[in-house]
């Protein structure tokens, strides 16, 4: 009996172990199926999220490029404009592009062509001589015919050149336009062994190619010499004038992190483990997720900084400081109404006309982006040159109109041009469909009455513009402006002009504090226009 209750313990046990033996190995069983679909998961998520990540890089990057090319483009459409408006001088030319060429520009050579009848002829130029002059006559005149008839900026490959180089043409929007200025750029000779000093996007192996394929004859720069990209890569195209960069991109580690780079085989570590295991992965994945988190928006942030160009060059485009004029307080303003690359049309400049008197003028192209900057940069340019030959008011808006054609141009602008004495105390105006200038005295503000001619660009029945003469009293300051100032969506025109002129009656010690009290208070009521004011206060 008692040998009998030994086996059966035996077997009772036997029969336990074997189900513990198999409920373990169930239990090791799932664990690992789990712990394997988990890897297999990890692993599939760290391969598209660096694809993805790769992809997203290459978008930046692209754009970055992209938001670095119209300093170039503006820079030969004004000097295009001028050489236009001076037929063709050498001297104005040379004073508007030396900076382009000196020390530290962007360009290695700078150069005015006239076209006519099919022929090309060098008129000037400013730095290296051209390598296009070593081109046959045929291929200049073809190439340099090419960009005038272009709107956008027409690009010369001369990859083959010794030493390589890229050019750059661009010509008067005018139909009668006989002038091409041409720009350019000398490449480095070892262009796969490019150095960057920046640190934005030092996590990736870039190529820069022109056009659409990624041919070693097309290379413009890269930062790597084994061409071309293999492996894990992305490429996105950047507009370059009448053609393309093509940017090829490849990541020199892991873009998500070393984390990620191992999770799937620290996953099948710690799988034997599979509750301790699940639960240091959950942590683990939360706090790599925090810091992903923490990356994006580091990421966003230094995207936005290289996106901020757009608002730098906005800036260039206005002038510095405005002259001192004796008997004159002279006090501007500009308020960017969205953040962005867009760029607005808004601007307002004074040109020095003699020892007492000034131009004063505030434009509003309409739109936005780089063919309303452009377009403003060519006005404001051009209204310089007029200012300088001595035209008044009017007749400057009337030469504006040849300038710009809303249906060719697919823009317009309304501008208020004045000429302002200060011995004399009097303000000459002509305007272009702009907002009536406002003439503070006192603590009283009115709105000067004046004919309003049709903006520059939109065809006009009934002849041309017509300026009108005011004198006022020492102490008067007299503001202009553009529509961002006062108009609010929903709102009519008159009730905003009607708050500015009560806004503006409030009393200021300074002509610049008075501006400044203005564009606070008006920015209350709520605007995401941009805003350009500008004002004059007679001293004496």
């Amino acid at each position: 009996m008692g040998s009998r209750g030994g086996e059966d313990d035996m077997g009772g046990g036997s029969v336990a172990g074997r189900r513990t033996a198999a409920t373990t190995l169930a239990v090791l069983a799932v664990g690992l199926l789990a712990t394997g679909a988990l890897a297999v998961a990890a692993l599939t998520a760290r391969e598209r999220n660096e694809d993805r990540l790769i992809r997203q890089r290459t978008r930046e990057a692209s754009a970055v490029l992209a938001s670095n090319l119209p300093t170039v483009e503006l820079t030969l459409a004004s000097s295009v404009e001028v050489a236009e408006e001076t037929n063709g001088d050498t001297a104005s030319f040379r004073r508007l592009m030396q900076p382009l060429v000196a020390e530290g520009g962007s360009s290695s050579s700078a150069s005015l062509w006239e076209v006519t009848g099919g022929r090309a002829r060098l008129v000037v130029f400013v730095g290296d001589r051209p390598a296009l002059t070593s081109e046959p006559d045929g291929e200049v005149a073809s190439y340099l015919d090419r960009a005038a008839r272009s709107s956008a900026v027409a690009v010369a490959d001369l990859l083959d050149a010794e030493p390589a180089t890229l050019g750059y043409a661009s010509s008067s929007p005018r139909r009668e336009s006989r002038y091409v200025t041409y720009a350019e750029a000398r490449l480095e000779e070892t262009r796969s062994s490019y150095e960057r000093e920046d640190e934005a996007f030092a996590d990736l192996d870039l190529a820069v190619y022109l056009g659409e394929s990624e041919r070693s004859d097309r290379l413009i720069v890269a930062t790597m010499p084994d061409l071309p990209i293999t492996g894990r890569r992305a490429t996105a195209s950047a507009p370059f004038g009448d053609t393309t960069l093509l940017l090829v991109a490849s990541p020199r580690d892991d873009l998500g992190g070393e984390l990620l780079a191992v999770l799937p085989w620290l996953i099948a570590a710690v799988g034997a483990v599979v509750s301790i295991g699940y639960a240091v992965l959950a942590l683990r994945l939360l706090r790599r997720r925090s810091h992903a988190e923490h990356l994006a928006s580091d990421n966003a942030r230094l995207y936005g900084e290289q996106r901020s160009v757009a608002q730098t060059l906005q800036r260039s485009l206005l002038p510095e400081r405005l002259p001192a004029v004796p008997g004159l307080e002279l006090a501007a303003r500009y308020e960017a109404g969205v953040e962005g690359l867009d760029i607005g049309g808004d601007w307002y400049d004074v040109v020095p006309t003699g020892e007492t008197t000034v131009l004063l003028v505030v434009g509003d192209v309409s739109g936005r982006g780089l063919g309303a900057a452009t377009v403003m940069a060519s006005l404001r340019y051009a209204i310089r040159a007029y200012a300088i030959e001595g035209h008044g008011p009017e007749v400057i808006l009337e030469k504006l109109g040849h300038l710009l054609r809303l249906e060719r141009d697919g823009h317009f602008a309304t501008v208020l041009c004045a000429t302002v004495d200060s011995e004399a105390r009097t303000f000459t105006v002509a305007s272009a469909g702009h907002p009536p200038p406002l003439v503070v005295e006192g603590d009283a503000g009115r709105f000067l009455d004046l004919p309003i001619g049709a903006p520059v660009g939109v065809p006009a029945e009934g002849g041309g513009y017509l300026s009108r003469s005011f004198t006022f009293d020492a102490g008067t300051a007299l503001l202009v402006f553009t529509d961002g100032l006062f108009e609010r969506r929903g709102e009519v025109v008159d009730a905003g002009l009607e708050r500015l002129r009560q806004t503006a009656g409030r009393h200021e010690d300074s002509l610049d504090g008075l501006l400044g009290a203005i564009v606070v208070r008006m920015a209350a009521a709520g605007t995401r226009d941009d805003t350009a004011i500008l004002g004059v206060r007679w001293l004496s």
